[in-house]
Formats: structure tokens, sequence, C-alpha cells
């Protein structure tokens, strides 16, 4: 979660605030791909590939194999935010530049992911998904194209940020051994499973807005566009709020926003979120804090009744998730994945959990935009000691 503002409210000049990620990418000399796949229920996914180091352009003559690494983003945001910061703390450039095959991955109906086979993006069919279809389509169809990509018959290493962790922990509930069977590591950044604990006051907000009712009122389907589309929600939060850069995100997710994040990449990071997705996965979230359990999403009682033959959604049940190997990354100054929360999720699953650490003065957004990423060193050994490909061919 975040905010997006404008290039006119930043006064600090900064050539990548209107750049695009290729922009990006080739700004940092970083040989790229783009690539569109479509999901088994007809929605075009966007994924953008860091195949090879900074530089290396000559990636499609080499016979080295690579480990295949993905980078799913959370709620109302894109594959953006994982470049936000500066380029020694962005993720998918360190692992590109220890020979990873990096991907990034995007939702349907974000910025990227704006088209389906059959449905016009105005219509009701289109925006009709949720967290729940993101894990059962988005995310295998990414696990199959990338596995088949990158020809290495290596499993994949699967990193998600909030919703992107929530996307495989539903999907590993309900078909653990598949899932396994493509993945060999997942590493959790601010994991959303539970929200009993949530604090954020934008989000209880908007959950006692009914904001279902009134939008279904209106016939209005997507919620918070990219701000290149008209999305002006987080703008309006600076502005009429507080002028300070870190107040919305104190307001949101981050308890310590100005102490934990760089304002350089928050700046960055701002004007690319949010970038839209479903009202109904927005609801979603509002249900699993209303209901205070992870669960399936709630039709009503009698819709319920003929989905799931009970009045009451089935709750994904990640105590049966087992032989998958998870890192649990947590910021103890986060307002959505709260620590209390992130702990009883441990506890469920904590015979597949290799790397549990509360991590002090992180929030939520800090994964993104950290100024220190001190603690990514033991995840990163981690990773490169005994997950990485021990001989490339």
């Amino acid at each position: 979660m975040g905010s997006s503002i404008s290039s006119d409210d930043i006064k600090v000049p900064n050539p990548i605030l209107t750049m695009s990620i290729e922009g990006i990418f080739k700004s940092l000399r970083y040989p790229y791909e783009k690539h569109e796949i479509l999901t088994t229920d007809g929605y075009y996914l966007t994924a953008y590939r860091l195949p090879a180091k900074k530089n290396e352009y000559d990636y499609k003559n080499s016979k080295i194999k690579r480990q295949p690494i993905i980078f799913q983003h959370g709620l109302l945001d894109s594959c953006d935010c994982w470049i936000v910061n500066s380029e020694e703390h962005c993720f998918p450039f360190i692992f590109a530049n220890l020979g990873y095959d990096v991907w990034l991955t995007n939702s349907r109906g974000n910025k990227y992911c704006k088209k389906h086979k059959n449905y016009n993006i105005k219509s009701f069919e289109f925006w009709q998904f949720s967290l729940h279809d993101l894990g059962l389509y988005d995310l295998p169809c990414y696990l199959e194209y990338v596995k088949k990509e990158n020809d290495s018959g290596e499993k994949i290493i699967y990193v998600g940020h909030s919703q992107g962790t929530s996307m495989l922990f539903s999907a590993l509930s309900i078909n653990n051994d598949y899932y396994k069977n493509l993945i060999k590591l997942f590493i959790a950044l601010a994991p959303v499973a539970r929200l009993n604990h949530m604090t954020s006051k934008v989000l209880k907000y908007i959950q006692n807005l009914n904001l279902q009712k009134f939008c279904d009122s209106i016939n209005l389907y997507e919620i918070f566009p990219s701000a290149n589309e008209g999305g002006d929600f987080m703008k309006f939060i600076n502005k009429n709020l507080n002028p300070t850069n870190n107040f919305s995100i104190n307001l949101i997710s981050d308890t310590m926003s100005e102490k934990a994040n760089d304002p350089d990449a928050l700046k960055n990071y701002k004007i690319r979120f949010p970038s839209g997705t479903s009202l109904k996965c927005l609801v979603h979230f509002s249900q699993i804090i209303e209901l205070k359990q992870f669960t399936y999403f709630d039709y009503g009682k009698e819709a319920n009744m003929y989905i799931y033959k009970r009045l009451l959604p089935p709750e994904y049940e990640i105590e049966k998730i087992n032989g998958m190997k998870i890192m649990l990354l947590v910021g103890k100054e986060d307002r959505l994945a709260d620590p209390e929360d992130c702990e009883w999720l441990y506890e469920k699953i904590k015979s597949n959990v290799i790397l549990y650490k509360v991590i002090p003065t992180v929030g939520h957004v800090s994964f993104l935009v950290g100024k220190n990423i001190e603690w990514f060193d033991e995840v990163l050994n981690i990773v490169n000691n005994e997950y990485n490909l021990k001989e490339p061919v």
C-alpha cells in the first residue's frame, strides 16, 4: 500500500519521476524483455523480465542456466514498486547482477493488465475478481510460463509483498502439492493473511463506508486506478490532510515512515501508486478484516449457500501448507501486516518456516523504499548459499 502524487507536487528535480519502467531499465543499462501472458480465464497479464546482469546484452547467446525468481507486488500496486529505490537497494537489480533470471509480475486489473480475451475493461464482467482469483489463475499462469521460458529445470523462487503473499497463502491452502512442485522458496515480505490487528486508519474508514454498496449504485467496478488514468485518491490525501510526504504513509501503512523510508524512493513510489484493482478485490480484504478470519470471498448468506453450501465463507486452511520453504519478513512498524497477526501466521505454518524475522523500524512500504536494508543480507546469504543454481551449465 502507499500513495500517489503528481510530478507537479514534487519540487525536487528527479528524472526517474517521469520515466516509464522501461525507461528506468534503459537508463540503468539493464537488458529487459516484456511478456504478455494469457490466463486460462482470459486475462492478458504483463510481466517484465531482467534476464541478465547490467550491461550484459549478449545474454541470448549465452548457455548459462539462471535461477528464476518472481517478484509479485501488493494490493493496488504494480511491478513498478520494486524499482523505485536507489539501484543498490532494489532487490530485482541485486538478483539480476548476481546472475538470476528476474521476473516482475503484475496482477489483473492494474495499469499493465487491462485486457481480456472477451470482456471490455468497462464491463461488469471484467472486474469480477478478488484475491482468490489472483491465486487461482494469475499465479499458476506466471509460474508455468516462467518455468517454460527459463528452461533451467529449476523450481522458482517467489518473492511476494503484502497481497503478493496472500495470493500464494490462499493458493497453497487449496492445492499445496501443485505449488510446491513449482516453487522452491517463498519469501514473504509484509505477509498478509489474518488482519485482526490492522490499524490503518484509511482502510478502516473505507471499511466503514460500505464501499461496495456505494460503488454498485453508480456501476463503479474499478477502484483507485493509476494516476495517469485519472486516479486522484492519494493526491487528494496528500494535499488535504497534510503537506508532508510521510503523512499519508503513516496514515495508511507505516507508523515511522520518516525514520524508516528514503524520501527520494518514497517520491518515486508515490507517483506510481495506486495502479488500480477491482472493487471486489478491495472488498475481499475488507471482509477479512470484518470477519477476523482469512476467508474466501463473502457473497452474502444466500449466495454463499449456493456457492459454498454454507452461510459464511470458508477459511483458507493455511495450516495444511506443508513441504514449502518459507521466509516470513515482518516490519515491527507495519500498520497492515501487524506483527501480532504475523505471529499467528507463523504459528500456523511454522513447520515450513526457515526464517522468521521481525525487523525494527520497518513498516509496510519500507520493504520497497527503506533507507536501510541490512536485514536483507541474511535473506540474500541463505538464498545464494542454499537456493541458487549450484553449477550453471
